[in-house]
């Protein structure tokens, strides 16, 4: 696996960076319109700033996504550039599972662009596009084996939960700076809410590898088997971390407490570059180690 890595090329790096950035706009498009909705407390002013957040992450994701075809018909193409252009190659890719793939992030992608309707149906709409945005990432990969439904329903629902904690990112930071009443409500609701979002990352991951498996110690065998392993514990851990932390630091936030802001914007902070970092290790990984179709 370390030997991959070392012997990538430009154009596998570029296509770890795009995808990486797809999973990053992408979560947090979704994220921020389930935080919109969920986080009832938010003031009008955060409100409209999510939403413009939202926007901006669903259009960036919907040009990287699109820029995910080209780079995969390079690959195909033994990574040169024309092969990225070839028309035959890029439909052959276009069909693929990569392809419906991507085609069904971007239709719940537009449906995000609904939270701009000042109206229930526009809210409904966007809510809709953050489900369908999760579920895309089950149609390709490993979630096109069998069990393919429970399998694509229990990836869908990661999804929606990292996606949910990442969009809860910058609506709490920016109010520890400005409303740390507000934000201390917010952190409490997120913080009960993560409890629970803790136990279902933890049961997914592990029915996921079992029905992958057959058991979880075939998987520590594997190198995919056990990057699958490192990013849902990874990812597990965090939620657990930051859950606790937003739990001890509410009461303190409720007294509006300068020091508790402060170590809320710095424990977002924290979080936020620890997911970078996953996102990125995930879409390396991924690239290098996923069997085809990845």
């Amino acid at each position: 696996m370390l030997d991959a890595i070392a012997g990538a090329d430009a154009l596998v790096w570029i296509a770890i960076c795009v995808k990486a950035l797809v999973y990053a706009t992408s979560l947090t498009a979704a994220g921020s319109v389930l935080s919109y909705v969920s986080l009832r407390p938010l003031p009008a002013v955060e409100r409209g700033w999510l939403v413009r957040l939202a926007v901006f992450c669903a259009l960036a994701a919907a040009v990287l996504s699109v820029a995910r075809l080209p780079l995969r018909a390079s690959f195909l193409m033994g990574g040169t550039w024309e092969g990225a252009f070839d028309p035959m190659i890029l439909t052959m890719v276009a069909q693929s599972p990569l392809g419906t793939s991507i085609a069904l992030r971007l239709l719940g992608l537009a449906l995000v662009l609904a939270l701009l309707i000042p109206a229930r149906i526009g809210t409904a709409l966007s809510v809709i596009g953050a489900v369908l945005v999760a579920a895309s990432f089950a149609f390709r990969g490993h979630a096109l084996a069998e069990p393919r439904i429970v399998l694509g329903l229990l990836i869908t629902l990661h999804i929606v939960t990292v996606a949910f904690w990442i969009g809860a990112f910058a609506p709490l930071y920016r109010l520890a700076g400005t409303d740390r009443a507000t934000a201390g409500m917010l952190a409490h609701r997120f913080g009960q809410s993560a409890v629970w979002f803790v136990g279902v990352l933890a049961v997914s991951g592990v029915v996921t590898l079992w029905l992958l498996t057959g058991t979880p110690l075939t998987a520590i065998t594997t190198a995919y088997g056990q990057l699958f392993i490192l990013k849902i514990g990874s990812f597990t851990a965090l939620l657990g971390l930051a859950a606790w932390n937003k739990l001890l630091l509410t009461p303190a936030l409720l007294r509006q407490d300068q020091d508790a802001a402060v170590k809320l914007r710095r424990s977002i902070a924290i979080e936020a570059v620890l997911v970078a970092l996953i996102l990125l290790t995930t879409a390396t990984l991924t690239t290098v180690t996923a069997p085809a179709g990845m």
